[in-house]
């Protein structure tokens, strides 16, 4: 009987609408993040640590031809050194400073470049001091980007985005990553008939002699200056609470564009489930005791502001990435730009979280499966970022964010469920971290305690190293109850010459199916499985748990050895022997499944085909020989001269 060779290949291109949604976001974050590299200050503040702000701020309009701003920011600073006399804050250039205070006292200043350096007396290490910064100016003019004058359907926004070092394009701050400000409070004025969003909780609005209003936000957990924010347009506010395991609550607030009014509801029932999936499985809410919200503006994607996220619509996947944001990257920051993915990476992979628990089996699967095939869609990259000087490569969706998820979901599969979340719960909990900084081994250290393996070799191979692993799957019924599988592993890039894998597989047939695994730890290595029933379908990792690229390919199991292929890897040609037997054709596959090249062959048992490859692009290919109606593949590698 002849037996039918079917070639299976489980990676698909990504979907439309979800690449879409992750192009948005990651280049909206990306723009963000190009502020990096245009930034000329100094990062004042080396010499003091910031205990508390209090930034006014007066907006008497919101229309793109006004775009004058006027404020003033009170700070109480300690002092990190002795005979401690000056300290600066950043503030660009174009933003005008009109006078400055310390401890109460009208103070002298200089402005150099970005900087406005202030001169106090001098001051033993400890001391606390107080600041006061009057300013004003056009910020739209800075360089930064980080505060825009825009238009929504209903009428003019004004938004902010300062993430990385973008603060300082719009108020005077500490425009560093690793100081966070320990207590904040911001007063907005602002036009009658509209809403300034904020961070924290809203104590109150009041309202002036001449109409306007004063929106007037208090938050007390440490925040970094970056997550700072503010937008204002006529919004139309809709709120409620979210009711928690355990009898808790959390506040939430949606400040909405008028027409997405009738979505309410909508928007309602869907961050209701994903908070208390996310507190469930993170550890509690981080700012539970302020509130939670979104606040819509201008751009592309979304940004994590603390406790009120900047969206630029109100759909499943991007709420739930930038509720993520609030575990990952608001309450434990990056403590570098390098260990980005704890940021980014995380939040993605509250993408698919939220799709496991609150969407289809299918709509979860896909995730992960456009996940995978993005992360695997070039040769190499580091989920870990060693070189942040090229923002557009910091902010590289496939690695940092598809990959970085890819990475976590399969850290779960390798320590199972209880570990994973154990031991994210315990890095989120950690004293030393929360509403701080964390570095990759703080969070490799946290999974380690709750699983009780040694993780060195897992984030040496899929964080710090580049690349992945390319598998080749054969399969073949031994009899009506036994497989034999034989996987031959390649790697993506040089940097890891193999990959150990624990694979699923599930086996169906018209008696049943099966789950089982295999270890995979070393190459060309062969099992023969005795499932009981007869076996029709074998799916390779099923649920996508692994970071991997494979071909599965079922068929008679004829010797590798019977198959020849000289000269291996060929630049021109490639030729094709097997012994004792008569080649019938031969295929070239590439690892998408794509038949690339098919030649039916002429010659006798014994005799050598030659194949032209030279039209083929570089990278490895898998040949099929058929013979007889048995057929066996084999790998090739297409190279340049």
């Amino acid at each position: 009987m002849k037996v039918l060779t079917t070639i299976l290949v489980l990676l698909f291109a990504a979907q439309g609408a979800m690449a879409q949604h992750m192009e948005a976001l990651i280049k909206g974050e990306r723009e963000a993040y190009e502020a990096k590299t245009r930034y000329k200050g100094k990062r004042s503040g080396n010499n003091y640590d910031v205990t508390y702000q209090k930034l006014t701020l007066h907006l008497d309009s919101l229309a793109p031809r006004n775009r004058l701003i006027v404020g003033n920011v009170y700070s109480e600073v300690r002092a990190l050194e002795n005979n401690f006399s000056s300290l600066s804050y950043d503030l660009t250039s174009n933003m005008i400073v009109d006078s400055v205070e310390v401890n109460g006292v009208s103070a002298s200043f200089n402005r150099v470049g970005n900087e406005v350096i202030l001169t106090t007396e001098p001051s033993p290490e400890g001391t606390l001091i107080n600041t006061n910064v009057y300013y004003h100016g056009d910020p739209s003019k800075s360089d930064q980007r980080a505060f825009s004058y825009d238009y929504q359907r209903d009428g003019p926004i004004v938004w902010t985005l300062s993430q990385p070092y973008g603060a300082y394009g719009w108020w005077p701050c500490k425009q560093q990553l690793v100081d966070k400000i320990d207590s904040f409070d911001m007063d907005v004025h602002i036009p009658n008939g509209n809403k300034a969003a904020g961070i924290g909780v809203l104590s109150a609005v009041d309202t002036l002699a001449d109409s306007s209003l004063i929106f007037r936000w208090k938050h007390r957990h440490p925040i970094s200056t970056y997550l700072v924010a503010v937008a204002v347009s006529n919004y139309y506010e809709e709120s409620h609470y979210i009711p928690l395991s355990g009898g808790d609550s959390v506040f939430h607030l949606d400040y909405i564009y008028p027409a997405y009014k009738p979505q309410a509801d909508t928007l309602r029932l869907a961050i209701d489930g994903m908070m208390r999936t996310f507190d469930s499985l993170f550890g509690d809410y981080p700012f539970k005791n302020e509130k939670h919200g979104h606040a819509m503006f201008g751009r592309g994607g979304g940004m994590e502001h603390q406790t009120m996220s900047f969206m630029a619509h109100l759909k499943f996947d991007l709420m739930a990435h930038e509720l993520g944001h609030q575990w990952f990257g608001d309450k434990i920051t990056c403590g570098s730009w390098q260990d980005l993915w704890l940021n980014e990476g995380w939040a993605t992979y509250t993408n698919a979280i939220a799709r496991e628990f609150h969407k289809t089996k299918e709509e979860h699967r896909s995730f992960l499966r456009e996940s995978i095939a993005s992360a695997t869609s070039s040769e190499g990259g580091s989920v870990y970022a060693f070189d942040t000087s090229d923002v557009r490569e910091l902010f590289n969706g496939d690695i940092r964010y598809d990959k970085g998820s890819a990475v976590l979901n399969q850290l779960r599969w390798e320590v199972g469920d209880s570990a994973f979340f154990a031991g994210t719960r315990s890095y989120m909990a950690d004293a030393d971290l929360c509403y701080g900084f964390a570095y990759t081994p703080d969070f490799q250290d946290a999974i380690e305690a709750a699983s009780g393996q040694d993780l060195d070799g897992f984030f040496d191979r899929y964080v710090y190293q580049e690349g992945y692993p390319i598998l080749v799957t054969r399969w073949n019924r031994v009899n009506d109850g036994e497989l034999r599988i034989k996987i031959d592993q390649t790697t993506s890039h040089p940097s890891v010459s193999f990959f150990p894998l624990k694979i699923p597989f599930r086996a169906i047939g018209p008696s049943g199916d099966s789950i089982f695994t295999v270890n995979l730890s070393s190459l060309n290595q062969e099992w023969i499985i005795d499932l009981g029933f007869r076996v029709d379908e074998l799916q390779f990792d099923p649920d996508y748990w692994l970071l991997v690229r494979n071909t599965l390919v079922q068929g008679t199991h004829v010797d590798l050895s019977s198959v020849q292929l000289y000269p291996n890897p060929s630049a021109n040609s490639l030729s094709v022997f097997m012994q004792d037997r008569k080649l019938d054709s031969v295929e070239l596959i590439d690892l998408q499944g794509r038949v690339v090249k098919e030649v039916e062959v002429l010659s006798l048992k014994g005799k050598t085909t030659t194949i032209d490859v030279s039209d083929l692009v570089n990278g490895i290919y898998l040949l099929r020989a058929l013979s007889g109606g048995e057929s066996v593949v084999v790998k090739f590698t297409k190279t340049s001269l």
